[in-house]
Formats: C-alpha cells, sequence, structure tokens
C-alpha cells in the first residue's frame, strides 16, 4: 500500500506539471527561433524605409561631416595657396613708393647768423617694377616643389577618407553585433523565466527541491544582468558610431543587415601587389620624395645668381633745390624722374648659410625615404593581417555554426529530459548557458568577418 500511494503522488505531481510540460516546446522555438545555423537576411523593404540606417547612408554621412575630413580639405587648399606664392616668382612685382620729409640746414658760415637758416621739403611719389629676368632655376624648383607637395596633401586626404569610410563601417558593424547579442541574451532571460516556472511547479507539486527553484532564480538573475550589460552595450556602439560619423547629435535608428559571407577575389600575394599600386600613402611620400628632389636642387642653385629687372618711375621735388634764375623752386609742382636697370646678384659668403641648407635638404630627403619604406612594410603587415584573419574567420564561423547547432540540441535534449522528471536542474542551466555562449560567439565571429572585410578592402587600397 505504501508504495502503491507513493505511485499515485508522483503521478498527481506529473499531472500538475503537465501544463508546463506541454507549453515548454511551442515557448522554446519562440525564445531560439532566431537560429545561429543562417544569418537573418537583408529585407529590401527595410532599406527603403527612411526611418532605417544603411551602411552606404552611414558611410555617406561620414564622408560630409567628419571634421577629420574638413581638416584635410582645409591642408589642400593651404597647399593651394603655398604653390600660388612660390607662382608669384613668374610675375613682376609692383610697388607704390610716397615719402614726404621736412627739414632745416645751416652752412657753418651761417651758424651765427640763425635768420641765414636754409629750410628744406622732399616729396617723392614713385612707382617701381621688379623682375627677375632668370635665376638658375631656383624660381622653377620652387614652384615644382610646391607642386609635388599638393599632389602629396591631395593622398593625404585619400587617406584620410579611407579612415573615415573604415571607422563608419567598423562602428557599424559592432553596433549591428552588439544588437545582435541582446536578442540572444533577451531569448535567454525568456528561457530561464521558463525554466523558474517549470521549478516552482515541480516543487510545488513535490516531485522537485527548494534548490531547483533557487538555482533557476540565480541565473535567472544573472540573465537579466547580462542583459543590462548587453543593452548598455548597445548604447555605447550608438555613441561610438554617431562619433565616427562627425555628428553631435544622431537619433537612434534600426539598421538593415548584409550578406555576411563574401568570396575573397584574390590571392595573398596579389592583394599585397595590388596595396603597393594602391595605398594613398605610398603615392604620399613618392610625392614627397620628388618635392624634395625639386628642394635639394633649389637649395644647391643658391651658389648661382641673380639677373633682376629694375625700373623706377615718379616725381619728385626738393623745395631747397634752385632753379635756373637762381631762385629756390617750392615743393610743388613735382618734378619728373625715372631709371631703368638690370642688375647681376652673385652670391659671394652667406656665413653657409646656402651649404647648410643643401645638407638639410638631403636629410630630409633620407628622412622621407626612410618613413616611406616603413609605411611600405605597414602596407604589407595591414594586408597580411586583414587576410589571413579574414581566412580565419570563415573557418571559425563555420565552426562555430556547428558548435551552435550542436548546443541547441543539447539543450533541446536537457530542456526534455528535465520536463519529464529524468535530468537535474543543473544539466539544463549549463546547456543554456553552453548554448547562450555558443550563440554569443557565433554572432562575433560574423561581424568579426565583416570588419576583418572592411579592413582587407581598406589595406589594399580600393
Amino acid at each position: 500500500m505504501k508504495q502503491r500511494g507513493e505511485t499515485l503522488r508522483r503521478a498527481s505531481g506529473y499531472l500538475l506539471a503537465l501544463p508546463f510540460v506541454l507549453m515548454a516546446p511551442s515557448l522554446a522555438r519562440s525564445a531560439d527561433s532566431p537560429q545561429p545555423v543562417q544569418q537573418p537576411p537583408a529585407q529590401p523593404a527595410a532599406a527603403k524605409d527612411p526611418n532605417v540606417l544603411t551602411l552606404d547612408e552611414a558611410v555617406l554621412t561620414a564622408l560630409a561631416n567628419h571634421p577629420n575630413l574638413k581638416a584635410a580639405r582645409e591642408r589642400i587648399g593651404a597647399q593651394e595657396a603655398v604653390l600660388g606664392q612660390q607662382m608669384a616668382a613668374y610675375f613682376p612685382t609692383l610697388t607704390l613708393n610716397n615719402f614726404y620729409e621736412t627739414g632745416q640746414t645751416r652752412d657753418a658760415a651761417a651758424a651765427a647768423r640763425p635768420s641765414d637758416a636754409r629750410a628744406s621739403e622732399i616729396f617723392s611719389s614713385e612707382g617701381r617694377l621688379s623682375y627677375t629676368i632668370y635665376n638658375f632655376g631656383k624660381r622653377e624648383g620652387a614652384v615644382e616643389a610646391a607642386r609635388e607637395t599638393l599632389n602629396a596633401t591631395g593622398h593625404n586626404y585619400k587617406t584620410t577618407v579611407d579612415s573615415v569610410i573604415l571607422g563608419a563601417k567598423t562602428s557599424y558593424y559592432i553596433l549591428l553585433g552588439t544588437q545582435a547579442i541582446v536578442k540572444v541574451r533577451e531569448e535567454t532571460v525568456k528561457n530561464r523565466e521558463l525554466l523558474v516556472k517549470q521549478a516552482r511547479g515541480f516543487y510545488e507539486v513535490g516531485t522537485r527541491a527548494k534548490i531547483d527553484v533557487a538555482r533557476a532564480e540565480s541565473n535567472l538573475y544573472n540573465a537579466q544582468a547580462d542583459l543590462i550589460a548587453a543593452q548598455n552595450g548597445v548604447k555605447v556602439a550608438w555613441v561610438t558610431l554617431k562619433n565616427a560619423l562627425g555628428l553631435r547629435e544622431l537619433a537612434e535608428r534600426p539598421l538593415v543587415e548584409e550578406a555576411i559571407m563574401t568570396t575573397i577575389p584574390f590571392t595573398l600575394e596579389q592583394a599585397r601587389e595590388i596595396a603597393y599600386a594602391n595605398r594613398p600613402e605610398l603615392k604620399s611620400f613618392e610625392a614627397q620624395r620628388k618635392a624634395q628632389d625639386q628642394n635639394i636642387a633649389t637649395a644647391r642653385r643658391g651658389h648661382l645668381p641673380d639677373i633682376i629687372f629694375d625700373a623706377n618711375y615718379g616725381r619728385r621735388h626738393e623745395s631747397g633745390d634752385e632753379g635756373p634764375n637762381g631762385k629756390h623752386h617750392n615743393t610743388f609742382p613735382l618734378q619728373p624722374a625715372w631709371s631703368v636697370g638690370v642688375s647681376l646678384n652673385i652670391p659671394i659668403f652667406d656665413g653657409f648659410r646656402t651649404t647648410n641648407r643643401v645638407e638639410e635638404t638631403l636629410r630630409n630627403y633620407h628622412v622621407i625615404r626612410a618613413q616611406e619604406e616603413a609605411q611600405r612594410q605597414q602596407v604589407a603587415l595591414d594586408v597580411e593581417s586583414a587576410y589571413l584573419r579574414l581566412v580565419e574567420l570563415q573557418e571559425r564561423i563555420k565552426a562555430n555554426e556547428a558548435a551552435a547547432s550542436a548546443a541547441k540540441e543539447n539543450l533541446d535534449l536537457a530542456n526534455g529530459r528535465y520536463q519529464v522528471g529524468v535530468g537535474s536542474i543543473i544539466e539544463v542551466t549549463d546547456a543554456q548557458t553552453l548554448y547562450t555562449d555558443a550563440q554569443t560567439t557565433y554572432i562575433r565571429a560574423l561581424y568579426d568577418y565583416k570588419i576583418a572585410d572592411a579592413q582587407l578592402v581598406r589595406a589594399v587600397g580600393q
């Protein structure tokens, strides 16, 4: 009779827990609906929604608003002005000088007679023209150096553009990844809430101990804390995206998913050669070398003479001058005066200024060569790192996808065993944790792949 009573008590407990058992499969399916096997495809309708922020729109916003790009454009304008200053050497210089002076003089014989002091006034208005006829290539070298420096500044602007685009893409993908992790955490919280209800139901009918309820509640609170941390991560990621777009304020908007896996269109060696040909940093150093070549040539020509043409024309007069009749003329009217001349300025000794200037330009040239080689090595490192990481992530995504699928199957089995009274609460919570971690790892691998893809595009200069 005692054994029969125990059997009836167990049967009644299972009947009372039956509603939770029947609800569990449907709730588990709804909670685990975002399967890790395949990323949800992008929806074309959402991409056309003006309230949705697409990746292309984010990139265009960054290109239009980022302050680094504005600064780079201003540097181009400043260097254009420098080129204009050097081009001014091909034009004559025109100046207009106006001069006035008044004073009093007396000779030695009239020193004792103040009344014999002689007052005078000088007034002149003169225009001057100066033009460098030839200076043995100094003018041409300075212009070419400024032009190549402008070319280098343009390549630096392209470098800034590439960096801004990469920053916008990286921030966009990080935000997508954190949002996906929030969904995983939300589903984990739902699953653990369901497990708490099941544990309480089993405890109330006497089929499970109180420790099952305590463990289930503890796991639920941990999942809620993880959800709060993930939600805060989304806020931080949004602020990071806003900064990457160069905006102070940006209303939160939904993002658009994209296809994850892409095909690498070239080998590692091909990627390296493409980068050497396309990277704007290397083109900038090439232009800087050409500019420094011109600076060296110009500095060496400092030992050569300059041929300068000067012309003056104006009107001037001094009131103390005596005219043909022996009388002193007044300041006005002014008398015409002009002069024309050609000068040959030959440098003899300037305190070794020219010699040291040549030495300076040579040293700067070697500095640029060393920096160019360092940048070339950095380009190779960027390409190889991005390429190898992309290949690695392709394999990791497959492994993580399989791990997430296995963790999902393990969770389903653990839930089933617990629902029929065979498994333990520890087994279920371990399976939930394993599945959550597997999903999180899979999502991070997906978006790490997108970031690595953007880094490879940046590394090859495309």
